[in-house]
C-alpha cells in the first residue's frame, strides 16, 4: 500500500498486517486525512495511479472544521488526486458508505427504523441516514449552514441550531 496519512493511520495499516510501500510499485493507493501531506507524497501518488494502480479514500469528508477556520480535508485531496489523474477512487470508505451504518447498527444491537443520526454535514451524515433508513437530525454547529439546505437535494427530518438546543427540545 501507497499510503497518504497521518502516523496514526499509518500505524493503524501496519497492525493489520499491511505493507506500507514508498519506493516498490503498490496493489493500492490509500487517501487519508493528512496533515503530513507534501508535494511529493501527492505526486508519487498521483504517478502511481496513473500507470494503473488502484486507489481509494477513507472518507469523503471535503473540509475539516477548526477554530481556525475550514481546513481542506480528504474528500478536497480525493478531487485533486481525481482531477488529476482523471480517475475516480475505486472506494470511498466513511459516512455515507452503507457498510459503516451496517456495522453501527449490529455495533448498537439497533434497529434503523427506531435509530437517529446527529450530524452536521449534508453530503455525509444526513446521506447516510437517509440511505441507512434512520431519522436524520441535523445541527447547524459545523459545516452546513442553513442556506445550504435550499439548493441540496439532501433533507433532514429535523433541524437545530446546536447539540444544546436539540438536548433541550429532548428534555
Amino acid at each position: 500500500v501507497y499510503l497518504l496519512g497521518t502516523p496514526s493511520l499509518e500505524a493503524l495499516f501496519y497492525n493489520q498486517g499491511f505493507h506500507i510501500t514508498e519506493q516498490e510499485k503498490p496493489e493500492m493507493v490509500v487517501l487519508g486525512f493528512d496533515t503530513t501531506l507534501t508535494y511529493n507524497k501527492l505526486k508519487q501518488a498521483c504517478l502511481w495511479i496513473q500507470k494503473g494502480v488502484p486507489w481509494m479514500a477513507t472518507h469523503p469528508d471535503l473540509v475539516c472544521p477548526s477554530e481556525e477556520g475550514d481546513l481542506p480535508d480528504c474528500g478536497a485531496m480525493a478531487a485533486l488526486i481525481q482531477k488529476v489523474t482523471g480517475k475516480e477512487a475505486e472506494i470511498v470508505l466513511g459516512k455515507p458508505h452503507p457498510f459503516m451504518i451496517q456495522k453501527a447498527l449490529e455495533r448498537l444491537g439497533t434497529q434503523a427504523e427506531i435509530t437517529a443520526m446527529v450530524g452536521d454535514r449534508l453530503y455525509t451524515d444526513m446521506a447516510m441516514a437517509k440511505e441507512g433508513g434512520l431519522v436524520s437530525i441535523l445541527v447547524l454547529t459545523g459545516e452546513t449552514q442553513k442556506k445550504d439546505l435550499e439548493t441540496s437535494p439532501i433533507q433532514p427530518d429535523y433541524i437545530f441550531n446546536s447539540v444544546v438546543q436539540l438536548a433541550q427540545e429532548m428534555d
